[in-house]
């Protein structure tokens, strides 16, 4: 079941690295040693904020009590709702990033990694993450984040990023639902 629970967090934050990676990739043309540096980015900040998410959850769940299951809850399903309405919010004059300027990939990585830091929150409220979780959301974010910018040069259509945002924002939904059955011991 723990595979599961890290599958079901690492591809939600991959897919939004993967769609802010679209967009840099709209924009224009990376070199190699860009999209290497985007790639470490996203990684950084997913990764980071995640874990420090999942930090403050666990240290604020000792202090809730039983109130901490019903707040993780709502943390997880309203970050899976946000994630969808945001993915149909696409206008690409607002999404298009240049992800070649330093500043504005270190901007746009930390804005797409607070997501990461809610889902942690939510994650860390109810349960301890393990070194497996973060290692995941590393390579998932990097292995997404390339196909992004590359599906930003070559096709350059909304649709991948519309179906990523809901995709990733119904991955958050489901595994809120999964882990209220599991902690109910309904599965």
């Amino acid at each position: 079941m723990e595979y599961f629970y890290i599958f079901l967090v690492a591809l939600p934050l991959a897919l939004h690295a993967y769609s802010t990676a679209y967009w840099g990739g709209v924009y224009r043309c990376l070199s190699p040693r860009e999209i290497l540096n985007m790639v470490l980015a996203f990684v950084i900040f997913q990764t980071a904020m995640f874990w420090l998410g999942s930090i403050s959850g666990t240290s604020f769940a000792g202090t809730m009590g039983w109130f901490s299951f019903p707040i993780a809850e709502a943390i997880i399903l309203l970050t899976g709702i946000k994630l969808i309405f945001s993915a149909f919010r696409t206008r690409p004059e607002q999404k298009s990033f240049n992800l070649g300027k330093t500043g504005e990939l270190v901007a746009v990585s930390f804005a797409s990694s607070l997501n990461a830091f809610m889902a942690g929150l939510g994650i860390g409220l109810l349960r301890p993450v393990s070194v497996f979780m973060i290692i995941a959301i590393s390579l998932f974010v990097a292995v997404l984040s390339i196909a992004g910018v590359y599906a930003g040069k070559k096709q350059g259509r909304i649709i991948y990023t519309t179906f990523a945002g809901v995709t990733a924002g119904a991955f958050l939904i489901v595994l809120a639902v999964i882990l209220a059955l599991d902690l109910n011991n309904l599965i």
